[in-house]
């Protein structure tokens, strides 16, 4: 018997409500839902793998990701270590506050460079990043939305955006990820060159293989690509 067999065959624990054939109601996924199946699709696992390194059942955690739960801390820790991460991150703790406050000295950690391989699989599934490029006042980054075709970078800005009037030429792209609960953490560093896409067969194939939703409103009808010319990246772990 497999292990997603076993799963699904697991009675639910007590703390794992059992809603019948179907569910009461459509889903309104609460926060913890939202970050349990955003990390589970960040690691590129299906339900059945993560309920089983769980060791929940796999109606469970459907139930989680489509509805507000409460499941108890032996629960939320199998959740965390299933989904590489900690039961705090889960739950959203330390959200309002900028990344790396805290000090890793009493827990020594060691830097690994990353192969192009590394660093073009880890920025693979589009995200947020920082696009960087000079200005007459001086250098500006900027926070964007961006998605990944045939190893460019793909992202959308207002025709009237700083962003859009530096859409052609030398660019510096960044994308980082950090994890103070396990004291991990990587960093890639993209460099190549921008362009305004304006021919009409590449929007539309960019519209079918990355489609973008950036998080500000407004209009963002520029579409910009960047063709990476050298790329880099480092690892820092524990030791």
């Amino acid at each position: 018997m497999t292990a997603s067999q076993e799963t699904q065959q697991r009675p639910d624990q007590p703390d794992q409500p059992d809603h019948g054939s179907s569910w009461p109601a459509p889903p309104y996924p609460g926060d913890l839902s939202r970050r349990v199946t955003q990390r589970r699709q960040e690691l590129k696992l299906t339900r059945q793998q993560v309920a089983a390194r769980a060791n929940v059942s796999l109606r469970y955690l459907e139930f989680l990701e489509n509805y507000p739960g409460m499941p108890t801390s032996a629960v939320l820790r199998q959740l965390a270590a299933a989904l590489q991460t900690s039961p705090a991150a889960l739950l959203g703790a330390g959200m309002e506050t900028a990344p790396g406050g805290s000090t890793l000295t009493s827990n020594p950690v060691r830097t690994e460079r990353l192969s192009a391989a590394e660093c073009h699989q880890l920025i693979s599934p589009g995200g947020i990043g920082r696009i960087g490029f000079p200005t007459a006042s001086g250098t500006m980054i900027l926070p964007v939305n961006y998605a990944i075709a045939a190893n460019t970078i793909v992202i959308r800005a207002g025709s009237g955006s700083v962003i859009a009037a530096h859409g052609d030429g030398d660019v510096s792209f960044q994308v980082d990820h950090i994890d103070e609960a396990l004291e991990q953490a990587w960093s890639v560093l993209v460099q190549g060159q921008a362009h305004r896409v304006l021919q009409r067969t590449e929007l539309a194939h960019l519209q079918r293989c990355a489609a973008l939703q950036p998080w500000p409103g407004g209009e963002h009808d520029t579409c910009i690509r960047i063709a990476p010319h050298r790329i880099s990246g480092r690892r820092i772990v524990r030791r």
